[in-house]
């Protein structure tokens, strides 16, 4: 693998899971979550990211996703909503578009409110 396909295996991957926070912050109000990648701080490995919400954490290394983008999506994506309190957010008033995967685990957590 050249530092290229790392260098854009790891654009990828910060897209992604940058991708799924801004959507639940534009849809949901709720649970703090918070991505950080190497590049800002220093005690992740080398091109990597790290998302955190309550207690849970976790450390996504770019290079052990390179060609498998569905498979980072999935594995993002799920845990993300192992580990938000979707039970503790509420639509965001006014919002534009609801992101539908979002407002869909809401419900989920949810039944009967609106």
């Amino acid at each position: 693998m050249s530092d290229l396909d790392l260098y854009f295996a790891h654009q990828k991957t910060v897209q992604t899971i940058h991708g799924f926070t801004i959507r639940y912050r534009l849809a949901l109000i709720g649970p703090t979550v918070t991505v950080v990648h190497s590049e800002i701080d220093e005690s992740l490995p080398e091109r990597s990211v790290r998302i955190a919400t309550g207690d849970a954490g976790l450390v996504v290394e770019s290079a052990s996703w390179i060609d498998r983008r569905d498979e980072l999506d999935a594995h993002v994506l799920v845990w993300l909503l192992e580990h938000i309190d979707l039970r503790a957010s509420r639509p965001r008033p006014a919002a534009r578009r609801y992101d539908e995967v979002w407002m869909n685990a809401w419900r989920e957590a949810n039944p009967g409110r609106r």
